[in-house]
């Protein structure tokens, strides 16, 4: 075999190298991206989840501020009776 083709095949297999290194890399660079996806997945389903229980809590949160002025009234209410029935009327 001369130089020549020695040099040829020394490329060749140089190359080929290089075809493999690429193909690994883009078979981890592949599962990197698979597994970046499968987490935005999980977290966005994570944010969904928290975004419903938001809505509820501020539900709750605006239900309870009602019933709270409801109670604040009916306080109200009976200390004016007491008040009242004491003649401590202001």
């Amino acid at each position: 075999m001369d130089e020549a083709t020695r040099n040829g095949f020394q490329k060749l297999e140089e190359l080929e190298e290089k075809v493999r290194r690429a193909v690994e890399e883009l078979k981890t660079l592949r599962g990197q991206r698979e597994a970046a996806q499968a987490e935005a997945e999980k977290l966005r389903a994570a944010l969904k989840e928290r975004g419903e229980t938001l809505r509820r809590l501020e539900a709750q949160l605006v239900e309870f501020q009602t019933e709270r002025e409801q109670v604040r009234s009916r306080i109200e209410q009976l200390v004016a009776q007491i008040d009242s029935l004491t003649g401590d009327q202001p």
